[in-house]
């Protein structure tokens, strides 16, 4: 029986630990993105709410808009958290999406992930724009001119949402909440959405604060304070 046990023991830490944890080069690439983003959340979120759950956190970030403006959504996918966000607000939702997956390599993914064979169903309160960002916005800013009340960022690249802040840039006033869905916590996160997202702060002065961000996830979401580019007022 002593030698079972001796043998299982064995058994269980060559193809287990050996395997899973010190060969295992992904598991190590997610702790150190952690602990990244745990020191930057001790610098810069310590007073915001956290959430657990990805629906009570957009609920949560929805809850906090506190004017009327455009409800947008970059990156629609399946259209799960669409449908989230449907949910809770009375008018219009407008999603962008090209629906054919992302056009370069991403945290392991290779180009074409995520695309959908067909469009989603989605609530009758969306409004869908097919199609890549550059192409499908100018011509809906053009028709529409209302500022920006909620904008979430689900687009994954860098270079998807530096094309979002670009053409949207100066409809976001204060009052405007951005919920970004790859902000952190993965493999190289400052060099996506975080990273877009910064260089527009600095580039523009916009002035921000963190309202709220997910523990188990990579969603984040910041309240603009205020925007120089805005002139809407």
């Amino acid at each position: 029986m002593l030698l079972f046990k001796r043998t299982f023991s064995e058994l269980i830490f060559r193809r287990f630990i050996l395997k899973h944890h010190s060969s295992n080069l992904l598991l190590d690439m997610n702790i150190e993105a952690k602990k990244d983003t745990l020191a930057y959340i001790k610098a810069n979120m310590v007073d915001a709410p956290y959430f657990e759950k990805h629906p009570q956190l957009v609920k949560y970030v929805l809850g906090q808009i506190d004017a009327p403006g455009l409800h947008l959504e970059f990156g629609v996918g399946r259209g799960k958290s669409m449908r989230w966000i449907a949910s809770a607000v009375e008018g219009v939702v407008h999603g962008f999406d090209s629906f054919e997956g992302i056009q370069e390599h991403w945290n392991g993914n290779p180009i074409g992930a995520f695309a959908q064979k067909q469009v989603p169903k989605v609530p009758d309160n969306v409004e869908l724009h097919v199609g890549y960002f550059d192409a499908t916005v100018p011509g809906f800013l053009e028709s529409h001119s209302d500022t920006i009340a909620f904008l979430h960022v689900d687009c994954d690249l860098y270079s998807s949402t530096v094309t979002i802040f670009e053409l949207l840039g100066d409809r976001l006033r204060a009052g405007s909440v951005i919920l970004f869905d790859e902000y952190y916590n993965f493999h190289r996160w400052q060099q996506h959405e975080f990273k877009a997202f910064q260089e527009f702060v600095e580039k523009s002065g916009l002035a921000y604060e963190y309202i709220a961000y997910s523990v188990t996830g990579q969603q984040a979401a910041v309240r603009v304070l205020g925007n120089p580019l805005d002139e809407s007022g």
